[in-house]
């Protein structure tokens, strides 16, 4: 049996973005006959913060469907800038190396990294040199481009560091994932050839189901005849929240259009603050995934947002589950960003930052019955053509059995 080391700081019980994904890789390659073991943080997204629900998920080894999970403690930062980041990158490396220490020879065949989080890309590529193993890269974000991109204060600082120590990891690695092409692209431009890098889109691995509009308006107690507008997952820096909010400020007090921001992040309480007192947005905490796909059928629009500068970035995680829900995207992206790139010809898009044009484009959709059905009809095309989870897990598991051959090639 082929034994697989999986280094990331996002993992269950997190509900949100990279979480997703790797977890659902390691518990897939536990059922297709892998030694799965996981070394990976605390529970801290998108809460910044353990819940309480959490609080017994500590530094240790745990077991959670089969993987052997190795946690280990860390700063968890309550704010985000510059300074604090590197902090935080430190921290998760410090611990991360102190906890595998242990690691030994002969415990695994293959070692894998998922970043954003610098941390993970260099205590991966540190262990599969000491172990001698081969060592894969997942690139879901890059934290170097990203400071740069998301509005940090500071992101200047943080992006030159965490460029120069991502791009050793990139480097080391021999074979590496990346989640669309304008990932692929940058990866290429830090001189690895194309036969290194395997492109798998982040597949749906949440299984959402479409249910009647007005019955999953009902288990959350909202109104039939309101134009219900919703975006979901995190509230950072970077998804640029503010936007929506002054979008629905342009709106008619009397409009039937309702927004509905759900989630967490470091923005949440400011969201809040700024939506004190508005009648038509909402900021919501996240619901559980038993009753995700029934939000998400609730909607008459789902709603993707992101400053400006956003560009090579991570696609949003939501993205596939907006696609399989059968509900129409509108998307507030640059035109030449990563976003864009993934959602252009099955989503309607105004350019990001402009709040008038978002107003005008929510507005114009809910006038606009046959164009939300066509792009609902298009999105679900591309799901089910592009995000199916048998494809997306079996191309990973193709990717893994090959690294494992390097070792012995």
């Amino acid at each position: 049996m082929a034994k697989v080391l999986l280094i990331t700081t996002n993992y269950w019980p997190e509900p949100t973005g990279i979480s997703v994904y790797t977890t659902d890789l390691a518990e897939y390659l536990n059922q297709a006959g892998y030694s799965v073991s996981v070394l990976t943080s605390l529970p801290h997204y998108p809460w910044w913060k353990i819940p309480r629900e959490y609080a017994h998920l500590t530094e240790g080894l745990f077991e959670q469907n089969g993987v052997k999970v190795f946690r280990a403690k860390h700063l968890i930062p309550q704010k985000m800038n510059a300074l604090i980041r590197i902090r935080f990158e430190i921290s998760l490396l410090w611990n991360l190396r102190r906890v595998s220490k242990g690691f030994k020879s002969g415990e695994f065949d293959l070692v894998l990294a998922c970043i954003p989080t610098v941390a993970a890309g260099i205590v991966g590529k540190a262990i599969a040199r000491k172990l001698q193993l081969p060592f894969g890269l997942i690139v879901q974000d890059l934290s170097g481009v990203g400071a740069r991109q998301s509005g940090l204060l500071g992101g200047a600082l943080f992006s030159k560091v965490a460029q120069a120590i991502e791009a050793s990891a990139i480097k080391a690695a021999k074979g590496l994932v990346v989640i669309s092409p304008a990932m692929r692209d940058v990866i290429h431009g830090l001189g690895i050839e194309g036969t290194r890098i395997s492109q798998i889109f982040n597949y749906s691995a949440r299984t959402i189901d479409s249910s009647n509009r007005e019955n999953a308006r009902k288990l959350f107690g909202w109104n039939a005849a309101d134009f219900l507008v919703i975006h979901t997952g995190n509230m950072g820096a970077k998804q640029d929240l503010e936007n929506v909010v002054r979008a629905v400020d342009k709106l008619p007090v009397t409009s039937r259009i309702k927004v509905k921001i759900v989630g967490h992040g470091n923005q949440e309480t400011n969201l809040r603050a700024l939506c004190l007192g508005k009648r038509n947005i909402e900021v919501l905490p996240a619901v559980e995934d038993s009753t995700y796909s029934a939000l998400l059928s609730s909607a008459d629009l789902l709603l993707v947002n992101e400053r400006p500068t956003q560009k090579e970035m991570s696609l949003p995680s939501k993205l596939t589950s907006y696609l399989y829900s059968q509900r129409p995207v509108l998307a507030a992206v640059p035109k030449d960003g990563a976003t864009w790139k993934f959602l252009e010809g099955i989503a309607e898009r105004v350019d990001a930052g402009k709040p008038e044009l978002l107003a005008d484009a929510i507005e114009e959709l809910s006038r606009n019955d046959e164009r939300r059905v066509e792009l609902a009809l298009k999105g679900l095309r591309f799901a089910t053509t592009h995000l199916d989870p048998v494809l997306g897990r079996k191309k990973y598991l193709d990717w893994v059995e090959n690294l494992i051959e390097s070792k012995h090639g």
